[in-house]
């Protein structure tokens, strides 16, 4: 699962990319918001990590055009601007969470899986197809009784196949 940190703070960006890294996803990080509107174009992203105030464009209109393009990419704004005004402005440019720096990880994390579960038609924290159960939280899966604590690879394999199951087929 590829995603997109458009952050101008180095030591910012370079935590955030860590530790989603950490968590098995591919990560692409920007500095600037013009650098971000040209590679959202692509739609390689399965979500995007957006500061507001950015060089070059700023954050929300980097949202503002994504949304206008009809791109329903899950972003999560995060900003140090923590102003009830922001934060609405923010929700109503049409971001899908938005998170106050300075931020924990784990709940950076654990937003990033409910906005892609909610992107994907899940509600539900554990992916199943039936015959294996994956907990992206933990990273387990389960076959029957049977408990597996997953390497960074495997956990992201068994990941995608379950999210698009014919994917593989296609």
């Amino acid at each position: 699962m590829r995603i997109l940190i458009v952050e101008d703070d180095h030591m910012i960006g370079e935590a955030v990319s860590l530790a989603l890294k950490d968590a098995a996803y591919a990560v692409d990080w920007v500095t600037d918001g013009s650098s971000a509107s040209r590679i959202l174009e692509g739609n390689e992203h399965q979500a995007v990590l957006l500061d507001i105030g950015l060089p070059k464009r700023d954050g929300l209109e980097v949202l503002r055009l994504l949304r206008q393009q009809g791109s329903t990419i899950p972003v999560i704004i995060i900003t140090a601007r923590d102003g009830v005004e922001d934060r609405i402005k923010g929700l109503d440019f049409g971001a899908d969470d938005y998170l106050v720096q300075p931020f924990d990880v784990n709940e950076l994390l654990a937003r990033l899986r409910a906005v892609i579960r909610r992107k994907g038609g899940q509600a539900a924290p554990v992916l199943s197809n039936g015959m294996v159960s994956l907990d992206p939280a933990t990273r387990e899966a389960r076959r029957g009784d049977t408990k597996y604590l997953l390497s960074s690879r495997e956990f992201a394999l068994l990941h995608a196949l379950l999210l698009h199951p014919g994917a593989i087929l296609a």
